[in-house]
């Protein structure tokens, strides 16, 4: 096996295990339970002015950097750098000292090292914000979910290619307010620019700046429709497969609720259908209450089955509510089985008037 054997003792080496290919000599390691830090310093001997490109090996001073990097074995990693501050050499040079950026590691302002930097980035690419925050920290890595959209933002844009069949459509903003305009590439499916309003100037303009578009696939909007013949005189205009299914859903509708009437009879249903037509019997009060299958409606089944359900709850408790009459009936003969009636016994027990 070929490369560097390191020892126990060999603190030095780990400069090539941790920072391949990066000019670093590792000084001292601190285990910690959550945390190693390391100790580093570069062994580049000079580094390039930022403003005029004159190397420099003149030590100015030196300072002390934090630079968080890539967990190691589910433990933080805290990079303490010496770096340096150099002279510039370069007498023209408006800048009299600089700070040494170590290539592949280092950026200026970083608290992190570029490795880290683009695996944050890579997981805000592919979970967003608040997930991939939530696994940083299951993976030991301290952030939050503005800082890896913000990464995302800070992604250079990507060359506009070229977009022969194009692909527009509005989207709210904010709804009935604040529209704006969306471009795709049909062949890629994929977003090509934002347009900041619907408007067939805007559109226009940008399809004067992209003469390569032969196709524009848009929707009924006379705006588009405007600023494609404007801007694109050449491209042919075709609707989108969302929208020939919505028009025709549209047309079908329009044509059967000019026709209900001539629909007098329910059409056939094949037995392996639910059939959710009224009993045999039993007609609906209107027309308007089955649909163009024959079927009733569900509204007006389900507020004919809560009438219906009413109606028998009335009537059980009207035939279960006792009656005066037949209390008073019922009572009669059971206080006439216990004795006279109350008026007798107290018109007996009366004094007799004396002559």
């Amino acid at each position: 096996m070929h490369g560097h054997h390191l020892g126990v003792g060999d603190v030095v080496r780990l400069a090539d295990l941790l920072f391949p290919g990066v000019g670093l000599e590792v000084e001292e390691v601190l285990l910690g339970d959550a945390e190693v830090r390391l100790a580093v310093r570069s062994t580049v001997g000079s580094a390039a002015c930022p403003g005029c490109g004159w190397r420099s090996s003149r030590v100015h001073c030196y300072y002390q950097r934090c630079l968080a990097d890539r967990p190691v074995a589910g433990r933080r990693v805290r990079l303490d750098l010496r770096a340096r501050r150099l002279v510039c050499g370069n007498g023209s040079c408006g800048r009299r000292t600089f700070a040494e950026q170590i290539p592949d590691l280092t950026r200026r302002h970083a608290r992190r090292t570029n490795a880290l930097t683009a695996q944050l980035t890579d997981i805000a690419l592919f979970l967003g914000g608040r997930a991939g925050a939530n696994l940083c920290g299951r993976m030991a890595v301290t952030t939050c979910k503005d800082t890896l959209l913000r990464l995302i933002r800070a992604l250079p844009v990507p060359a506009a290619e070229s977009v022969p069949c194009l692909g527009v459509d509005e989207f709210a903003v904010r709804r009935g307010r604040t529209y704006a305009t969306i471009l795709v590439d049909m062949t890629t499916r994929r977003p090509v620019d934002v347009l900041a309003d619907r408007t067939a100037h805007t559109f226009a303009a940008w399809l004067r700046g992209h003469p390569e578009v032969r196709v524009v696939c848009r929707d009924r909007a006379g705006s588009f429709r405007d600023g494609a013949h404007a801007g694109a005189p050449q491209a042919r205009q075709v609707a989108d497969a969302w929208n020939l299914l919505h028009n025709l859903a549209e047309a079908v509708e329009r044509v059967v609720g000019r026709h209900r009437a001539d629909l007098r009879e329910p059409l056939a249903v094949r037995a392996n259908q639910d059939d959710t037509r009224p009993p045999a019997g039993v007609r609906p009060a209107a027309l308007g209450e089955l649909d163009v299958h024959g079927r009733q409606r569900p509204l007006v089944a389900r507020t004919a089955n809560a009438t219906s359900r009413s109606t028998n709850a009335s009537n059980v408790a009207t035939a279960c509510e006792p009656s005066p009459v037949n209390f008073a009936s019922a009572a009669a003969p059971s206080c006439a089985s216990r004795g006279p009636p109350m008026s007798s016994s107290f018109s007996s027990r009366q004094p007799t008037a004396r002559a």
